[in-house]
């Protein structure tokens, strides 16, 4: 082990330069930043998004919060990784995402061929094993989740969950194989702008998020189809999902008059903290999220949240802070749009307040810089034995 700072090697494949606005990569900025007195963070990633190819630049950049490295993706997983993963000394190995072709899976069979050196590692699932995400494409999951266990893919790895409900899940998904931690996202409370009501009477609702399945944006363009207020929906998100897209777009076209539609794609996160601040609700009907990147910012910014009752964030009524729905039922989202739409100023006020604080009471209560500070040290603890 490093003799000053233990050197925690991430391979966060989404932290392409330009990239901000992803949740993941908020969080990873936040928590080395906040963790750089303790860690030596050095995150590897994919030089641009799918279909970008740039030269290859094998240099480390100091971002100052840690030095990053960024590979092209190639069919069989990101390019040199197996010579950056030998060529790059480190005490810890952090993987995100259980799925990803590129980085995780790759680093898992090189581990599992000795072909890497057998350092302790920590992988986050982020939010896959929720009954949502594993709604996707579940068959192909659940094959590969049968053969990780079977090809003892978990042997020596060390789980991260950020809340309970996901560490439940994960314990189900991998089935005891692994040991599990609990820390929280590290997420610090943002400076929003102040607020203005829209100049045309016009409820201004927001979606920020990958336009996936799991997200459900069309579940959202479903309900906002059976709305009689006048909308303006501002759509923040790159469309990964070129025939889920499809399907959107055409639920748009056939969306009321009353009902107008913004797609401004891949946005960067100062431009998405700008719109949520000027937003009157955030509506992200998800299917699951182990924590919810876009829904914190939505807090921060004072934007009440509609979302699904999916999430960690809860009982949002009772805070007066907006509602967590049951999906079976559409019905109540369009209520609660409407009931928005027909509130007076004062009490949408109250409710931007409400929204606030439920954002400053998680950053003083979740105490997650002390708890994913011994995350990481249970992770090369767990390692490290024999």
């Amino acid at each position: 082990m490093n003799a000053s700072r233990p050197i925690v090697l991430v391979l966060l494949g989404c932290f392409w330069p330009g990239n901000d606005s992803s949740g993941p990569n908020q969080s990873f900025i936040a928590l080395a930043t906040a963790l750089s007195d303790h860690f030596d963070f050095r995150v590897v990633a994919r030089d641009g998004p799918v279909g970008e190819t740039r030269p290859i630049n094998e240099a480390w950049v100091d971002l100052g919060f840690a030095k990053a490295r960024y590979c092209p993706a190639g069919r069989l997983g990101a390019v040199g990784l197996r010579r950056i993963l030998n060529e790059t000394p480190h005490d810890l190995l952090w993987l995100n995402s259980v799925f990803d072709r590129e980085f995780t899976l790759p680093a898992l069979v090189l581990r599992r061929l000795g072909w890497i050196p057998r350092k302790p590692v920590l992988l986050s699932p982020r939010g896959e094993f929720g009954s949502g995400a594993l709604g996707v494409k579940p068959e192909r999951k659940r094959l590969f989740l049968e053969a990780a266990r079977k090809l003892r893919f978990w042997r020596g790895i060390t789980l991260h969950a950020t809340s309970e409900a996901e560490a439940r899940d994960m314990a189900e998904g991998a089935r005891g194989t692994a040991p599990i931690v609990i820390a929280p996202n590290i997420r610090l409370l943002l400076d929003a702008a102040p607020f203005a009501p829209s100049e045309d009477g016009a409820l201004r609702l927001a979606f920020v998020g990958r336009i996936v399945p799991v997200k459900q944006l069309d579940y959202a363009l479903d309900v906002l189809g059976h709305v009689k207020a006048l909308v303006n929906f501002e759509v923040f998100g790159p469309a990964e999902d070129e025939a889920y897209w499809r399907r959107c777009q055409d639920l748009i076209a056939r969306l009321p008059p009353n009902i107008r539609v913004r797609w401004h794609g891949e946005t960067s996160n100062d431009g998405v903290v700008a719109a949520l601040s000027r937003t009157d609700l955030f509506f992200l009907p998800t299917g699951g999220e182990n924590f919810g990147h876009a829904i914190f910012e939505a807090l921060c910014c004072g934007a009440p949240l509609l979302i699904s009752d999916q999430t960690p964030w809860r009982n949002l009524a009772a805070a007066h802070a907006g509602w967590d729905l049951p999906l079976a039922a559409p019905e109540r989202f369009v209520a609660a749009i409407e009931e928005l739409a027909a509130m007076p100023a004062s009490g949408r006020a109250e409710l931007r307040l409400a929204a606030r604080e439920v954002a400053r009471r998680w950053t003083v209560d979740s105490g997650a810089i002390a708890r994913n500070v011994a995350m990481l040290k249970a992770a090369l603890a767990a390692g490290a034995a024999p």
